[in-house]
């Protein structure tokens, strides 16, 4: 099958259209990716203020270079289509897939529509809750012949907004990235931790890593800069960019605790790292939810919470508990591996072998 894979660009391969596009690939299937950029162009947008700390200046410059490129947009659209369609024609796919988040806009719908009059199918793995507030992708849904949803709760709600077919894929993992792996002799310290949490800053997120700040947390991942200077949380932050890509697993594998929470918009759902940590060998401390409850038992192949004592009370314990520990990473291993994007890609192919 000839599968037309389109979105934002994917460094190395590391965002989850890259995981598709290796697993479509070791699945003896022909791909091509055509990058478009959340302005939909189709390059990576310029950051001037790229390296540099989010002083004031440097705001206000990111703020009149994303009005430029909204100026710009109708422009950039129509270059867009353009060498979409060369391609189309160029490379005949059988279907074409691309993923969103709740922080993307639509892409341009003449982009959808040539596809469309091509009678190329378009499916939409969509990486967040229903953007029930954004009119301008709404109005897009007719144009997908399917939509790929990580979280079973949203089927209804997708067909509410218009949805003609409706698919629950869970997150998986990567079986070139999310691997055990240990860092170097000379590394182990910098990666090594009793707790580690990887995740990007958001608003009301500090609650729950404040309590595990006095057991030696290292905090991984960006943004957390918007905490105040001398923040606790702060303090315990590595950096921007750092604990990404090649180094999740160096962490994972490292760390004696991985702390890991699912989000209040995802409900009851899992998360990308639901898969991720444990295929690379890490032990999970997480909230309890009912999706992931479904794929690592209670105990046995990860350590839930619900509330603030019930996660003191198993950290400390399982601190102390090398063996308890090492028996729930291998659990959670064995079925880990058992969730690759290797296995999600088959299902996607019989869901486009049904809609052809």
């Amino acid at each position: 099958m000839k599968i037309l894979l389109f979105g934002e660009y994917t460094t190395n391969g590391y965002m989850i259209l890259g995981y598709y596009q290796r697993s479509f690939e070791a699945l003896g299937h022909e791909v091509r990716f055509f990058p478009v950029s959340s302005d939909g162009s189709d390059n990576k947008p310029i950051n001037p203020a790229q390296g540099l700390k989010n002083t004031y200046p440097v705001l206000l410059a990111q703020r009149a270079l994303k009005r430029v490129h909204n100026l710009a947009a109708p422009l950039i659209s129509d270059s867009l289509v353009s060498k979409a369609i060369a391609m189309i024609n160029e490379f005949q796919p059988d279907v074409a897939l691309t993923s969103q988040g709740g922080k993307s806009i639509a892409w341009p719908p003449a982009l959808l529509e040539a596809l469309n009059e091509k009678g190329v199918p378009i499916f939409n793995y969509f990486t967040d809750p229903v953007p029930e507030n954004n009119k301008v992708f709404l109005a897009t849904i007719p144009f997908y012949a399917g939509i790929f949803t990580y979280n079973r709760h949203y089927v209804p709600t997708w067909y509410w907004y218009g949805a003609s077919r409706v698919d629950y894929v869970p997150f998986a993992s990567d079986h070139k990235i999310h691997i055990p792996k240990k860092p170097t002799s000379e590394r182990f310290d910098y990666y090594c931790s009793p707790i580690s949490y990887l995740a990007t800053w958001q608003p009301n997120a500090e609650l729950w890593p404040l309590k595990l700040v006095p057991y030696g947390l290292k905090i991984w991942g960006n943004n957390w800069s918007k905490l105040p200077l001398g923040h606790q949380l702060r303090n315990c932050w590595q950096g921007q960019d750092k604990g990404l890509y090649e180094e999740f697993a160096l962490i994972c594998s490292s760390s004696d605790i991985i702390f890991n929470v699912i989000r209040a918009f995802n409900g009851q759902g899992h998360s990308m790292k639901t898969f991720e940590i444990p295929a690379c060998k890490g032990f999970v401390i997480t909230n309890r939810t009912e999706q992931q409850l479904e794929f690592f038992p209670e105990d046995k192949a990860c350590v839930y919470f619900s509330t603030t004592e019930e996660l003191i009370d198993k950290t400390e314990f399982y601190l102390r508990s090398e063996k308890a520990r090492e028996a729930i990473i291998e659990h959670a291993y064995q079925i880990a591996i058992k969730h690759r994007y290797l296995d999600r890609a088959r299902d996607m192919v019989c869901t486009f072998q049904e809609v052809l």
